[in-house]
């Protein structure tokens, strides 16, 4: 996983900086807000947890319209709580939750702090560490929104908060008791971010 996401790094960092005038890098960390899904005697949970990752820009016009790529990663419990089968909330397995979107943000570049929208798409991969349950991949769609302030033309800083919304989550399968249980629909992620703006080219 971790090969991949270089190497899609290092290629979007060089179509950046082959074809547009300006690329910008942001490293960020942040905080992701857990997620719950509930099913028709309990819950399945997604805890609360600290986040990180990258986001990459890239110019599409002259008015503030640009490509928003990125990738976040968490590293979360989770928990279910089962009327049936668990009397209190119990851990299932830890996971780690990456997400790699691709969309567009609208920067208002009239001043010199520069908020944005922007919506997003893509797939998230659930990868529990306990190998007794399986790893999924689902659709995700996303929206952000944000501010930007540059200290310099190669140095800022950003401020966002997003909202991910994997579709069909049901990513891990249980069974308690000798009888199966597996949950499924869209969660809704909110998280909270700043990074470091390094803006490459002209």
């Amino acid at each position: 996983m971790k090969k991949k996401l270089l190497t899609l790094s290092l290629f979007l960092i060089f179509l950046g900086t082959s074809f547009a005038q300006k690329i910008e890098i942001t490293p960020q960390f942040g905080y992701q807000v857990g997620a719950k899904y509930n099913f028709y005697n309990g819950y399945l949970k997604l805890t609360d947890s600290e986040q990180y990752g990258v986001t990459i820009n890239l110019p599409i016009n002259n008015y503030g319209l640009q490509a928003d790529v990125f990738w976040v990663m968490q590293n979360a419990d989770v928990r279910i709580k089962d009327r049936f089968e668990f009397i209190r909330e119990t851990e299932l397995s830890k996971i780690s939750v990456n997400h790699f979107q691709f969309g567009f943000i609208q920067v208002w570049q009239n001043q010199d702090l520069q908020p944005f929208a922007g919506l997003s798409g893509g797939f998230t991969v659930f990868s529990p560490d306990d190998s007794s349950y399986n790893s999924s991949t689902k659709f995700t769609i996303g929206m952000t929104g944000g501010m930007k302030y540059f200290f310099s033309d190669a140095i800022g800083i950003r401020l966002q908060t997003q909202l991910l919304m994997p579709i069909d989550w049901g990513g891990v399968y249980i069974y308690p008791g000798g009888s199966s249980v597996s949950v499924g629909g869209s969660v809704l992620q909110l998280t909270f971010s700043a990074g470091l703006i390094l803006a490459l080219g002209n």
